[in-house]
């Protein structure tokens, strides 16, 4: 059986989203990558994602300056589809935003300013339940088919939502482990330096560099520093105190 061009069209912009995942991800330009693949295989004039993550403000990707404009300014409205469908989880249609006027009063004001008459929204989700919601704006409305494909680019968006998410802690973890290496070792070099300046056990040379940190209520990895740099100079412990 042949594979038709618009087939093939579709398994490559796929295959391009899963590549995106696997090899870095920038969460802005790939939701703005399923906006573009949204507006080619369903026919809408321009696509926008509204989506949020943890307790961070509603962000935007658009397949295009328009849709991302129209995007941005519904964020100033109380109501509006995106807000709606998040917040229902289910997804919405309209071929007249005209006789939503009641509904999202602001967003049809804006809607006809900008020329648009219909949109479909449709939610999309992560791990931890609705993260966003993708609009196809403009044009005809979708068909069956049409309403498949925007379902999977959703599924694609959830998707690398969680990848994003998920590396952003990793380079957090990341990060905060290097800096506690940092740290010790350090750490390490000035109980050394404090144990040959003053012929003493490492670990007496600690306990001083320890309990210095504390009274002058500096972290014990600045004080390491100043010892290192010459910039501090501890009073040597009593050695009898220790016996």
């Amino acid at each position: 059986m042949a594979v038709s061009t618009a087939e093939t069209d579709v398994a490559a912009a796929f295959a391009e989203l899963a590549e995106t995942l696997v090899s870095g991800i920038d969460i802005d330009k790939y939701l703005a990558d399923v906006c573009r693949h949204s507006v080619s295989f369903v026919g809408a004039d321009t696509a926008a994602v509204v989506y949020a993550t943890g307790q961070d403000p509603a962000r935007v990707a658009a397949a295009d300056e328009r849709g991302h404009r129209l995007a941005v300014r519904s964020l100033e409205a109380t109501r509006s589809p995106w807000a709606e469908c998040m917040g229902t989880g289910t997804a919405i249609s309209t071929a007249d935003l005209a006789d939503e006027s009641q509904r999202w009063p602001w967003f049809v004001q804006l809607a006809g300013q900008a020329g648009v008459r219909a949109i479909t929204v449709l939610p999309v989700r992560s791990l931890t339940g609705v993260a966003g919601a993708l609009a196809l704006i403009g044009g005809p409305m979708p068909d069956a088919r049409g309403i498949r494909l925007a379902r999977s680019l959703c599924d694609a968006a959830g998707y690398g939502m969680v990848v994003a998410e998920h590396r952003s802690r990793l380079e957090i973890a990341v990060s905060q482990l290097q800096l506690a290496l940092s740290s010790r070792i350090v750490i390490e070099q000035a109980k050394g330096i404090l144990a040959e300046r003053w012929k003493v056990a490492p670990d007496e040379a600690f306990r001083t560099l320890r309990r210095h940190a504390r009274t002058t209520q500096r972290r014990l990895a600045d004080v390491a520093h100043a010892i290192i740099d010459g910039t501090a100079d501890l009073v040597p412990p009593d050695r009898a105190k220790w016996k």
